[in-house]
């Protein structure tokens, strides 16, 4: 044997002892902390939903735990049904309400929420003229913690064939209530008519509001906004100062820019431009903002596509400030679709999600942190988007230092509703 063999040799059986040494040291610690693995936490965010499930909903109980709902659709029927996050898995999936004549649409869609301890609320619409696409709200109550659901009532009582929907819910001291888009005033309340010139006291389409007791009670109706966007989405945020609605806005010249009223002594103020994009569009772009509350401050997140392409903004109001600063350009481009969340940071910041076009049916979901100190670092994919139309609008909360996030998956003829859990730091960079 030469001495280049030996050496060979040499390193060959050390090397064996090392590996020999390193799975014996492996196999001592398993076994040794065996029970501590068994009795390991194992969290599961998939989806409770499962398959023939869309347009999903996520609000915060509260206590801060995530509340999941979707529409059910089975070939003869719809359901609403909610999971409440239990620890480390989705609980048992819960049945608000059924009907054979509900509007499934992937703009508006239902929810679900606590309102207070005792009373929680649902609402979701129901059809009552295909020909001219005329649907109700229908709101639904529970006052023991939305175990049974034993009242339903519709909050408009115009009785006109026309939309109403696009409805976000809100708190006012011991007061609840609601807002939505109301289109009796429009001719004919149909879709077909929605880029046709209109004025604030003949055929447009209003943001309306009344509140609701724990029985069914309506009281203090009043309309926010007598000219709005037809169906982008309206969103609501609790602040210290009390609740703040947002919404597009509508001109008589067809500039449809993010408009917001806030809550002040009972009663909503009158309407004022977040920011002035001048987006000059004759119909609607179904693409509603998104608002959130975080430490004194308030952020609205919105899209637009004023400069001939798309855009995400952001702005925010101080703490006792009545006024929104200069918009933050978020992201823009060709690919930007908008569809935007927002969601507050126990840290005083905020959490921003987009959609963006990548080729074909699918695009991304990303994600993009602004710091307290009015920072926005650089944006994440937090997943793929199968079929971006599909999708909806993609829903957003933060839990604890997680971000959740629920959307439309699946294909055309197996839809189902999809969850994904991200932690912050990812985000925060």
């Amino acid at each position: 044997m030469n001495r280049q063999s030996s050496v060979l040799g040499f390193i060959r059986s050390r090397l064996f002892g090392f590996l020999l040494l390193m799975v014996t040291s492996i196999i001592g610690v398993a076994c040794s902390d065996q029970s501590q693995l068994s009795d390991a936490v194992v969290v599961d965010w998939s989806s409770p939903a499962g398959v023939g499930s869309v347009s999903p909903n996520l609000s915060l109980d509260l206590d801060g735990v995530p509340i999941l709902s979707w529409m059910k659709v089975s070939e003869d029927s719809v359901a609403l049904e909610y999971s409440r996050w239990d620890q480390t898995q989705w609980s048992e999936p819960v049945e608000v309400g059924r009907g054979s004549d509900w509007l499934v649409n992937r703009a508006d869609f239902p929810s679900v929420v606590q309102l207070s301890e005792s009373l929680w609320a649902a609402h979701w619409l129901v059809m009552r003229d295909p020909s001219v696409f005329a649907y109700d709200v229908v709101i639904g109550l529970s006052t023991d913690g939305g175990i049974t659901w034993n009242t339903s009532l519709t909050p408009h009582l115009d009785g006109t064939l026309s939309e109403h929907g696009f409805v976000s819910f809100f708190t006012d001291d011991q007061d609840v209530g609601l807002v939505w888009l109301d289109g009796r005033k429009m001719v004919g309340g149909s879709h077909a008519d929605h880029g046709s010139q209109a004025t604030k006291s003949d055929t447009g389409m209003t943001l309306r509001s009344t509140k609701i007791t724990a029985e069914g009670a309506l009281f203090q109706p009043q309309i926010i906004d007598g000219l709005v966007c037809d169906c982008c989405q309206t969103d609501i945020a609790q602040t210290d100062d009390g609740a703040i609605v947002v919404f597009r806005n509508r001109t008589e010249d067809e500039h449809r820019d993010i408009y917001y009223s806030r809550m002040v002594d009972g009663n909503w103020s009158e309407s004022k431009p977040v920011a002035s994009d001048q987006w000059l569009i004759a119909g609607c772009p179904v693409n509603g903002p998104s608002v959130a509350a975080s430490a004194g401050r308030t952020a609205v997140a919105w899209y637009t596509e004023a400069k001939g392409y798309g855009q995400v903004k952001l702005a925010v109001s101080e703490k006792n400030s009545d006024t929104f600063m200069p918009a933050l350009e978020i992201s823009s481009g060709d690919s930007v679709l908008g569809q935007v969340g927002l969601a507050a940071i126990e840290d005083g910041g905020f959490i921003v999600s987009w959609m963006t076009f990548t080729e074909g049916t699918k695009g991304e979901l990303r994600l993009g942190y602004l710091d307290g100190s009015g920072h926005f670092g650089p944006s994440v994919v937090a997943t793929n988007i199968g079929i971006t139309h599909l999708a909806g609008l993609p829903q957003m909360v933060a839990f604890g230092d997680r971000v959740i996030l629920s959307w439309t998956g699946g294909d055309k003829s197996n839809k189902s509703v999809q969850v994904v859990s991200l932690d912050q730091s990812l985000i925060k960079k």
